[in-house]
């Protein structure tokens, strides 16, 4: 009847609400396996940047603050070029050594030894870095000295009562801890001398923009002011990588190629882990995953690469037709008749750009989904992206709002983790090392006070067993501590997993279970047979032959 009432008994917000499909990403992403991928990707990255990094030239290694001072160059805030600047910046740093050499004795100046040709030996010494080892055992022998003067100066005390002795306790302590403080900030400052390893600079830049669009940015709901969300994703797609193109050219192609193959192979693995997951609420293992990367990995390496291709090409092809316009007096008139195509060239890649740009996401989930290839996938994202620019915005928000959230989480999860292992170990280790400091707090600072989940460790102040003991240690941490950066790996491949099923319902009406899977002629066997048997029927005494059974063709895909 038209007058009865409707009761809602439940609403389907996945269904009222798509986009609330991504907060599914979370419990995607921290699933073991493709936790292990991520952790893989991570690991194989950082291993062979650290590698690039030994087998680099010492003149080609950054200095410190380099990239700090290109961002200033790049936002407008300095105008010294950065040739300029590194030039300047190596000076002061020779200059500095110098005085280091002569200041500890290293270097001394000759009976016949002019003063002007003491000083051009110690400069030449100090560009070429002979004197390291012995600066570095004399900044040791300086260290050891104070500590013994402040052990001495203690044990000549005279005491009138307990608390002079406390306070003379204290005041040994102190002196003894400056300096192996001092030792080892002067070690550092000689160490930097050579510049610092590029992938390492560079390593470390980037993840302090991605700490910053989480705590600066998202955390503040700073999303396009002075320090936020904009800033650290411009530094972190812009600066760092175009610092490392421009002034180091060589080395980013090396680590590029190192990278997109790292990149290809297990962040293929973990979309397809995800696709899976996300249409049939199933999980393969990392050997099929792994399988489906390898057999697509040509597809993963090129897909974001053939866009760049494009414009290089139009570009040089525009470049060389332009050279024309060098012919006297024809030259600019040709080139001012047909600048058209120019224009149309300029149109073409920045539509190629920008479906780039925006598309990126969702070229290694079209793969992982779709089975098909690199072309299917520059189309599928290019498409989507412009049939639906702003759904592809909001739908990258959302995301990167919800997975700035579980970010905090996961790192906040780890670094009480830390802290509650520091304190109950550091509760069993009651030794001091020989800064007069805790040997367990030397060994490992306490997280709870630096407030930070990576370490440097004293190794000046421990003995060679303590050495290896805070060696391994340190080893351990940093692998939990790596499983933050695996597991925003794993969230950023399964949340545009996800994001990829959204734009293709909303462009192409595809329901979200629909996914290829690959069966071997082995699995589908057994399927074939039992279908088969299942299939035999029978009337009375007589049995009716089963219907012929399906190919079992296993190039075809199924749904």
């Amino acid at each position: 009847m038209a007058d009865e009432g409707q009761v809602i008994r439940g609403i389907n917000w996945r269904e009222a609400f798509p986009f609330t499909h991504i907060f599914r990403s979370f419990r995607i992403a921290v699933h073991l396996s493709k936790l292990a991928l991520g952790l893989a990707l991570l690991l194989s990255v950082y291993f062979g940047g650290r590698v690039l990094d030994w087998a680099w030239p010492t003149p080609a290694r950054a200095l410190p603050g380099e990239i700090a001072q290109y961002e200033s160059i790049a936002t407008g805030s300095d105008q010294t070029t950065l040739s300029d600047w590194r030039e300047q910046t190596q000076t002061a740093m020779n200059e500095a050594y110098a005085q280091k050499l002569v200041q500890y004795g290293v270097l001394t100046q000759g009976s016949s030894e002019t003063p002007q040709a003491f000083q051009s030996r110690v400069m030449d010494e100090a560009r070429n870095s002979h004197y390291m080892t012995d600066l570095e055992a004399k900044i040791r022998d300086q260290r050891d000295k104070a500590v013994a003067d402040a052990r001495a100066a203690y044990a000549n005390t005279h005491f009138n009562n307990d608390e002079d002795k406390k306070n003379a306790q204290k005041a040994e302590n102190e002196a003894i801890v400056a300096a192996y403080d001092a030792a080892s900030n002067e070690r550092r400052d000689v160490r930097f001398k050579d510049g610092d390893g590029l992938f390492s600079t560079f390593f470390q830049y980037e993840v302090r923009q991605v700490t910053g669009v989480v705590f600066s940015g998202v955390l503040r709901n700073n999303w396009v002011d002075t320090d936020g969300v904009k800033d650290h994703l411009f530094n972190f797609f812009a600066v760092g990588p175009i610092w490392l193109i421009e002034y180091h050219t060589v080395f980013f192609v090396v680590f590029a190629l190192l990278f997109l193959l790292a990149w290809s192979l297990f962040g293929g693995a973990i979309s397809r882990i995800a696709a899976v997951h996300v249409a049939r609420d199933e999980k393969i293992s990392v050997r099929q995953a792994m399988n489906f990367a390898v057999g697509k990995l040509l597809s993963f390496a090129s897909a974001p690469v053939i866009p760049l291709i494009i414009i290089i090409v139009i570009g040089l092809i525009v470049s060389v037709l332009s050279l024309i316009g060098n012919i006297p007096f024809l030259g600019p008139i040709t080139v001012g008749a047909l600048f058209i195509l120019a224009l149309l060239a300029g149109f073409v890649m920045t539509l190629v750009l920008l479906g780039t740009a925006g598309g990126f996401n969702l070229m290694y989930p079209t793969i992982a989904v779709e089975g098909s290839d690199s072309f299917d996938a520059i189309s599928r994202s290019f498409s989507y992206v412009y049939a639906r620019p702003w759904r592809m915005l909001f739908y990258t928000g959302v995301a990167l709002a919800y997975g700035a959230a579980t970010y905090l989480f996961v790192h906040m999860f780890i670094w009480l983790t830390l802290v509650l292992t520091h304190y109950f170990v550091g509760k069993g280790i009651f030794l001091s090392a020989d800064n007069t400091r805790t040997l367990f707090a030397t060994m490992w600072p306490d997280p709870a006070t630096t407030g930070r989940l990576s370490y440097s460790a004293d190794y000046q102040a421990l003995t060679f067993g303590q050495q290896v003991g805070a060696f391994f240690m340190n080893c351990w941490v940093m692998l939990m501590v790596s499983f933050l950066g695996a597991f925003a790996i794993s969230l950023y491949f399964s949340a545009n997993t996800i994001i990829y099923f959204l734009m293709r319902g909303e462009v192409d009406s595809t329901e979200l279970d629909d996914v290829y899977l690959e069966q071997s002629e082995d699995e589908l066997e057994p399927v074939v047979v039992a279908a088969a048997v299942t299939t035999t029927t029978t009337t009375g005494d007589e049995t009716a032959p089963p219907p012929a059974a399906p190919s079992t063709d296993s190039s075809a895909p199924s749904a």
